[in-house]
């Protein structure tokens, strides 16, 4: 039988993956890409852009997950090719770029329809790399789908009622940042969750 000591120290480190820091780091990652990657109204983001604030991301990201996964490194790697293969895509880069219309309902089916595809896809390539990782990593691909459906679709709703206060397109941007908030915050608590099924803790990657 484990001691009370024990468990409770093996609680301690589990909690020590803080879904605050994984959206963070998430955010840190998009307003780092900024110097790179210009936010517009259209999916037209080319490739190179793409990539470059993709990289961005999945870097500050795979800095949080490195002290869990063995190899974290390989996160950025996943996240750079889900974004620059969609970029090619009608779907376009969906988390810079704000819709042309300021219809709530419009933004909102639109950003659950993209955002629960865009989930899904960039869910699956991050997949790949967890799926040796983490005990139902499979999970993974519904709680991102989800995120970017409710993120995304949120985070237009406040875009488009800022921009129709103050007519400024700094209320997209805003909105965009509201966006990569949430998505951060849900595909965070996901990760603890998961990471709390595996039982991984510090020092215990494979």
């Amino acid at each position: 039988m484990r001691s009370p000591v024990t468990h409770k120290s093996k609680n301690s480190l589990l909690l020590q993956f803080n879904y605050w820091e994984w959206t963070g780091v998430t955010l840190i990652g998009f307003l780092c890409s900024w110097v790179w990657v210009e936010i517009g109204e259209l999916p037209d983001l080319n490739i190179l852009q793409a990539m470059i604030g993709a990289t961005m991301i999945g870097f500050f990201q795979a800095l949080s997950l490195s002290r869990f996964l063995a190899n974290a490194w390989l996160w950025i790697l996943s996240t750079f090719i889900s974004w620059s293969l969609m970029a090619g895509t009608s779907l376009g880069v969906v988390g810079w770029f704000a819709p042309r219309t300021e219809l709530i309902m419009v933004r909102l089916i639109t950003g659950l329809t993209l955002g629960s595809i865009a989930g899904i896809w960039v869910g699956f390539w991050q997949w790949l790399i967890l799926k040796s990782e983490l005990l139902q990593s499979y999970l993974w691909i519904l709680f991102s789908s989800i995120s970017w459906s409710l993120g995304l679709s949120i985070g237009w709703i406040v875009g488009g009622i800022l921009r129709s206060i103050t007519h400024l397109f700094l209320g997209e941007v805003i909105g965009l940042i509201v966006v990569w908030v949430l998505v951060g915050m849900q595909t965070g608590i996901a990760l603890s969750y998961l990471l709390q099924k595996s039982g991984r803790t510090l020092g215990e990657r494979h």
